[in-house]
């Protein structure tokens, strides 16, 4: 892949004003050329590729379980248009916290910028944000 990689991350327990935050980076995101790696698995990450979808922008969907044997609806359409790749770390079918959390990882690694929307310190994002800030990767938080 040629783009840059930009990893978006929000949890299913976010702030009150973590939707509409996400929802503004999405819009301007979806201006640019670069390609959005996400789980897309909280409510507010779903919001962001329903953003990105309606702009034709290409995905990359993390998955913290086994690929799909079916394509969800709600993905089908960008995936027939060949904007939709999905990538997966386990074999495991069922979704679990460590799957969760080793598919967070290894997407954070890929990118070149890792986004997230405001989150709890409680937030199992909280790590992860914490340990990439030590590291050479680009974090924001969106404010």
């Amino acid at each position: 892949m040629d783009r840059e990689l930009v990893a978006f991350f929000a949890s299913r327990n976010a702030p009150a004003q973590a939707a509409a935050l996400a929802r503004k980076w999405a819009y301007e995101i979806a201006q640019t050329d670069k390609v959005v790696i996400s789980g897309f698995h909280s409510p507010i990450e779903r919001e962001v590729f329903s953003v990105l979808e309606a702009h034709s922008r290409p995905v990359i969907v993390a998955l913290g379980r086994s690929l799909y044997r079916k394509i969800p609806s709600h993905f089908q359409a960008a995936f027939e248009q060949q904007r939709l790749l999905f990538i997966s770390f386990r074999e495991q079918r069922r979704p679990s916290l460590s799957n969760s959390q080793l598919r967070n990882w290894a997407v954070a690694e890929m990118a070149s910028q890792v986004v997230f929307a405001p989150f709890a310190p409680s937030s199992q994002l909280s790590a992860l944000c914490f340990s990439l800030s030590l590291g050479a990767t680009k974090i924001i938080v969106l404010e």
